[in-house]
């Protein structure tokens, strides 16, 4: 049953299947649209995903949700909130479940067995000071066969991401996470229905995100990143492009490549409620790098 987990975290991870790769697909629909090269993005909402160390530049509250509702039965709903605190401060709170339902199981000899669905929670509790940021992430996983006499799989763990945020000159930045540094493992246990322990551990691969942002007349937003990932031994280097254009009264324009051929594009709108409460709605096309279909994904934010 191991395999087939994996293989469902693998429709969330193209080009690597690894322990908590969900949680890299996207938090929100501005960063798919712009391929995640946000750790060295301007401070916004739902940005302590990306980078902690950028919460020492939010200059208010914010809230945000996200809801994909993707192909191959595939879903992501995600909360958020932060808030400034003195001292170019700020904390953030973050929820984000991501999950796949009503796949059909396959055993050893290929025939259909009960459905499976797969969920992974994570609970993000961020704070930046002066640049420097902190994440603790809790993770829970689980994996769910429609049999009451199945055995249950579930996972958990703890994990400290750093951040660094340094604001160059007014128009660019320099990013830097260090993301699974601390407590890298996620801590299996398998209940066979027998009263014994039966539990194992996989580990998170390191990950180091570097990249830099760059304004020009304030209408245009550059932004590059490089993903080093070590895994078993293994390293990989994955690039990220993203280009968003703010010239539009009450929106923007934007543009992500994910590595070679992952081409990204999406947009947002900005309208005020009652003349007092300023809502964006960021949308992004999810067009599929290895042709699972097209998603549509969106995501609502609010500042005080």
């Amino acid at each position: 049953m191991k395999i087939l987990y994996l293989i469902l975290i693998l429709f969330f991870n193209y080009s690597l299947s690894y322990s908590g790769s969900s949680y890299r697909f996207s938090h929100s629909a501005r960063s798919h649209s712009i391929a995640n090269a946000s750790v060295a993005d301007n401070y916004n909402t739902f940005q302590s995903f990306s980078n902690p160390g950028s919460l020492s530049h939010t200059t208010s509250s914010s809230y945000g949700l996200s809801y994909f509702k993707m192909s191959l039965n595939r879903s992501i709903q995600v909360f958020y909130f932060s808030k400034n605190l003195p001292g170019n401060a700020g904390l953030s709170i973050g929820l984000m479940r991501t999950g796949v339902d009503g796949f059909m199981g396959k055993d050893s000899f290929n025939n259909s067995t009960n459905e499976l669905s797969a969920a992974d929670y994570y609970g993000l509790l961020s704070f930046g000071l002066k640049g420097f940021g902190i994440s603790m992430k809790m993770h829970y996983s689980n994996l769910y066969i429609d049999d009451e006499h199945s055995d249950k799989y579930s996972g958990n763990s703890i994990v400290v991401d750093l951040g660094y945020l340094l604001k160059i000159n007014q128009n660019w930045s320099f990013g830097l996470k260090l993301e699974n540094l601390i407590n890298s493992n996620l801590n299996w246990d398998i209940d066979i229905g027998d009263g014994l322990s039966h539990s194992y551990q996989e580990k998170y691969p390191l990950i180091i995100a570097t990249g830099s942002s760059y304004s020009l007349n304030k209408n245009h937003l550059l932004l590059i990143q490089y993903d080093k990932i070590i895994y078993n031994n293994f390293e990989i280097l994955e690039s990220r492009f993203g280009y968003e254009f703010n010239g539009f009264k009450s929106g923007s324009l934007r543009f992500g490549l994910s590595g070679k051929k992952d081409f990204r594009f999406g947009g947002s709108y900005n309208f005020v409620v009652n003349d007092k409460y300023p809502i964006v709605i960021d949308y992004s096309l999810d067009l599929g790098s290895e042709n699972e279909g097209i998603s549509h994904l969106f995501t609502w934010s609010y500042k005080l």
